[in-house]
Order: C-alpha cells, then structure tokens, then sequence
C-alpha cells in the first residue's frame, strides 16, 4: 500500500509531490490557518527553457532554499507550486526574489554548456489570510465547552 501511495502522490520524473497530492495539503493548510488566523500563499514557479538537467538542478536547489514546511511539488514537466505558510506567506515576493537569484546564478555556473539558458516566471497567487470565520465541527465555541456539557 506504501508503494501504491508514493507513486500515486509523486511525480515520477522529479520525485516531488504531484498536484492531487498539493491540492490536499493546500485545503489543509488553509483550513489551519482559518483556525489560527495565519497566512498561506502559493507561488506558481513555470520553467520556460533550459535542458533536462539544469531544470532538475533548479528544482533541487530550491529543495535547499526552501524551509521543510513549504511545499513544493510538480505541477506538470515545465510547472510547479510552492505552498508558503506562515511566517514565508507574507514574504512570499522576497522569496520569488530569491528564486530568480538562484535562477541566475544557474544560468552562470551553467556558461551555455548545455545549449539553452534556463527561463523562470514566477507568480505570486494572493495571500490567503485565515479569517476564522467559522468554527469547524471539531472545534468548541469556548475553550469551557465540553467542561460545562460534563456538569450537565
């Protein structure tokens, strides 16, 4: 069942996430932040030239940048996704900043070795503030809730 799940979830070519697999942690993530009242934000990372492997060495590197709670998975062979929390969701600009600095300096240890230069455009979806408008079915309305149903 553990194989079954690992490659229905994954890309294969890239071993990262796949976007049914992001969709789901998306949802989470941003039912969490409904509770909490914190951020979440996607950036949506599209790879328009540059050979197999320097596509895979950006991907990687960015493995490297990126905090282990952000998220980042393939979203096709040219795309893919960056789910930010709190607190990287409300430096989510700083960060495609620094994607496009790491974008760069690939494309200089890179020296046109490989025939193609590696194009990124990034895109920054809007902040999804969690408002905590409604409480969930889990979730007391008071922290005193489930004491005061125990008197009863």
């Amino acid at each position: 069942m553990d194989t079954f799940l690992g490659r229905a979830l994954t890309d294969p070519a890239t071993g990262l996430p796949n976007l049914p697999y992001f969709c789901l942690i998306q949802n989470w993530e941003e039912r969490q932040a409904r509770r909490r009242r914190t951020a979440v934000r996607v950036l949506r990372v599209h790879v328009a030239s540059g050979s197999e492997s320097m596509r895979r060495m950006l991907m990687w590197r960015l493995c490297q940048e990126l905090r282990t709670s952000d998220l980042m998975a393939s979203d096709g062979r040219d795309d893919f996704r960056i789910l930010l929390t709190t607190p990287d969701a409300e430096r989510a600009e700083i960060i495609a900043e620094r994607i496009t600095t790491l974008t760069d300096r690939l494309r200089e240890e890179d020296g046109g070795t490989s025939g193609e230069s590696i194009i990124v455009s990034i895109e920054v979806d809007p902040l999804y503030e969690g408002q905590g408008d409604e409480d969930g079915p889990c979730d007391p309305c008071d922290e005193n809730a489930f004491a005061a149903q125990q008197e009863r």
